[in-house]
């Protein structure tokens, strides 16, 4: 949720929205969250300081397992189109889907609305 929206009301709108599609297929447990924040609202002066004291830690934290990963990926893609072997990139994706998709639990919502899917491009 960080990397969407960092304020507490953001969090609060994404994980009721979150919240309201699991409970509409029958998969959520629990009580809605709230949506107001629980934080009083920062003063200006806090959000203003903000980022010039917390701001750059916060970046940094949120940036050591997402930009490797985007960095690692861009140059991946990079070396197999030099190569001219872009076609495994595509088949180790479409591997990691299939992967990811048969360890998901088997409910009868997954079995009928997880398609069996061929990536292409």
């Amino acid at each position: 949720m960080d990397r969407l929206h960092p304020g507490e009301r953001g969090h609060r709108r994404l994980t009721a929205g979150f919240h309201r599609l699991l409970a509409e297929r029958d998969l959520a447990l629990g009580s809605p969250p709230g949506r107001e924040p629980r934080q009083p609202t920062p003063t200006r002066a806090a959000a203003v300081l903000w980022p010039a004291t917390e701001g750059a830690g916060w970046l940094a934290r949120r940036s050591t397992d997402l930009l490797p990963r985007l960095l690692g990926l861009a140059t991946a893609e990079i070396g197999h189109g030099a190569r001219g072997t872009s076609g495994q990139l595509d088949v180790r994706a479409e591997r990691a889907l299939r992967e990811a998709r048969d360890g998901l639990p088997r409910t009868s919502f997954l079995r009928r609305n997880v398609p069996r899917v061929r990536m292409e491009g």
